[in-house]
């Protein structure tokens, strides 16, 4: 039995989320040879403010028009430009 635990900002659609264990569980079985039936995934979300990245608190999770993290992109861009002022 294979167990992935996924700690992910809150503010991911059901149905990203449905993707996304569909593919942990498919690379899972393709990497181990686990059957299907013998791979969970389970998905814990925590709000943007919880979590630190590189010791900065992350913004909440803002869905771009193709899922991505508009909120997580613009915050790590700013984090670049800051580094390349110092």
């Amino acid at each position: 039995m294979a167990v992935l635990q996924c700690d992910i900002r809150r503010g991911r659609t059901p149905d990203q989320k449905r993707i996304m264990g569909e593919r942990l569980t498919r690379a899972v079985h393709e990497i181990t040879g686990l059957d299907i039936d013998n791979i969970l995934v389970i998905f814990r979300e925590q709000p943007g403010q919880d979590l630190l990245e590189g010791g900065v608190v992350l913004p909440d999770y803002q869905a771009g028009p193709n899922g991505e993290d508009l909120a997580g992109a613009a915050e790590f861009e700013a984090r670049a430009r800051k580094r390349k002022q110092s």
